[in-house]
């Protein structure tokens, strides 16, 4: 299962400018014994969307279980939505009498879960804002990922996505020293393994990016050695 990123619940005749997407993924203490390190990933995303102003939307955020997220808020033109953790079950069921309302809508079947926020009307900027846990991967020892997918069906001017190694790679034990544990697999590339080729490395961040394309439905996956646990 792959945690989907979706923008909104889109209708007929929406168009999608731009998507933007940044994702850092960082290490924090557990305030309880043993005081493990957890990795967490901040995610925020901004999207220019073009909507006819009668249709009611909504910001939506899926959850996979692998990481659940803390919280979840979104903005559209700068004026906050509430935003509200449903099933997918209850999700189904407020969306199946939304659409018998005239508004067209969807649940993500990568997620368990679905973060969904009041009603707006129009287009602009909609921007969305979560904190999500990573849970150890099952069937590995020591490595963990991290894995988004972008998935819309309209057309789309452009599609980037940034994911932010900077936090994690400067917290890994004594980096780029020779005595270190971990320098053989820091000298030859393999601390994070990144999915799908073509992206561009600049310094501690990743992009991937994609242009004038009638629709994506792309899965980003990060691994990297996990030395924390």
């Amino acid at each position: 299962m792959e945690m989907t990123i979706l923008l909104s619940f889109f209708f007929l005749y929406s168009y999608i400018e731009s998507t933007h997407t940044y994702a850092k993924l960082f290490l924090t203490r557990e305030k309880t014994y043993p005081y493990a390190l957890r990795p967490h990933v901040f995610f925020d995303q901004k999207v220019e969307v073009d909507y006819r102003t009668n249709i009611i939307n909504n910001a939506y955020i899926p959850e996979d279980p692998r990481y659940p997220a803390l919280w979840a808020r979104a903005w559209i033109n700068g004026h906050p939505l509430s935003m509200k953790k449903y099933t997918k079950a209850q999700a189904m069921k407020k969306y199946t009498k939304a659409q018998a309302s005239g508004i067209v809508s969807g649940v993500s079947r990568h997620s368990k879960y679905v973060w969904l926020s009041e009603g707006f009307t129009g287009g602009g900027e909609l921007h969305k804002q979560a904190e999500f846990v990573v849970l150890p991967a099952e069937g590995t020892q020591k490595i963990d990922e991290y894995i988004c997918v972008l998935n819309w069906g309209e057309p789309i001017e452009e599609v980037t996505f940034t994911m932010d190694l900077g936090a994690i790679t400067m917290a890994i034990p004594g980096i780029g020293r020779q005595n270190n544990p971990y320098y053989v697999q820091w000298l030859y590339g393999t601390f994070f393994r990144l999915d799908p080729p073509g992206y561009q490395k600049i310094g501690s961040t990743v992009n991937w990016r994609w242009t004038h394309i009638p629709s994506i439905d792309q899965k980003i996956c990060v691994q990297w050695y996990a030395w924390y646990r």
